[in-house]
């Protein structure tokens, strides 16, 4: 499983939306749905999550993984003080795909390298406080992947994590080929030459085990890379064109105007 996830793990960003540590004599969160990924770790104490009408009782050293839209409930059944740690993140691979959502996490896991996770999950609260310049920033980063590896360690450890759904291996190839480099004369039909199924097959199929189309990703890809260049490169509107593997500039322009509202040149000058 980890062999099959490698890539798409290498490739992703982290982006945390929020984080905290707690100390709480009463918690009461009912119906809560987060358009995020949601993780707690009960560093003292007790609380009760439930998922689809199942309970789980957290005690210390146990985390709790709730993938984005799932509602549930997580309260303390007591008025006896809990400590927690908790944060809110997307972990996104190829611009669009949640990573998680190709997991099967338990819900529920108690972490046999809790004390390690608190060390490194104050020495990133700790990076946060201090940042000032680019350095820290980049400290900052490394030390939330190592939170984010930590915590994992535990979950995929786990002998009720799996891959959901089971993706064959050759989709996990036409993956690769869009995420490593989308180009704009990639189509359905150079992808079902290339690996002799029929378009349609390609594109639901594709869909089902990913949650977006091949072509969809790969327009958002060009946008997202196109930005990137945008902003952050040297080269001019017409060389990235030819970089994405536009026909003409014009063609880019017009691709680039419908994403984003703004001309590549607009965008540029006002950076966004």
């Amino acid at each position: 499983m980890s062999e099959r996830l490698r890539p798409l793990i290498q490739r992703a960003v982290l982006d945390i939306v929020e984080y905290d540590y707690q100390t709480r004599t009463e918690m009461v969160q009912l119906n809560r749905q987060m358009p995020f990924c949601v993780m707690s770790y009960l560093k003292r104490g007790e609380a009760l999550l439930r998922i689809q009408d199942r309970e789980y009782c957290c005690r210390d050293g146990d985390a709790i993984f709730v993938p984005p839209n799932v509602i549930h409930d997580h309260v303390k059944m007591s008025r006896e003080e809990s400590e927690f740690l908790w944060w809110h993140f997307n972990f996104r691979t190829a611009y669009n795909i949640d990573v998680l959502s190709l997991l099967k996490l338990p819900y529920k896991v108690h972490m046999e390298n809790s004390s390690e996770f608190e060390q490194k999950f104050f020495g990133y609260m700790e990076a946060i406080q201090n940042e000032k310049t680019i350095a820290d920033m980049i400290y900052k980063n490394a030390k939330a992947l190592e939170v984010l590896a930590c915590i994992f360690d535990s979950f995929l450890k786990s002998e009720k994590t799996q891959l959901a759904p089971d993706i064959p291996a050759v989709f996990m190839d036409i993956f690769d080929d869009i995420s490593q480099r989308p180009t704009a004369g990639m189509n359905l039909k150079t992808l079902a030459e290339k690996y002799h199924m029929n378009p349609t097959y390609i594109s639901n199929k594709f869909k089902e085990y990913f949650g977006i189309s091949p072509i969809f990703l790969q327009r958002n890809m060009l946008f997202e890379k196109a930005k990137d260049y945008l902003l952050s490169s040297a080269m001019n509107i017409n060389e990235i064109s030819e970089e994405l593997g536009f026909s003409e500039h014009a063609v880019f322009t017009r691709f680039f105007t419908e994403k984003a509202g703004i001309s590549p040149k607009e965008f540029r000058n006002t950076g966004f």
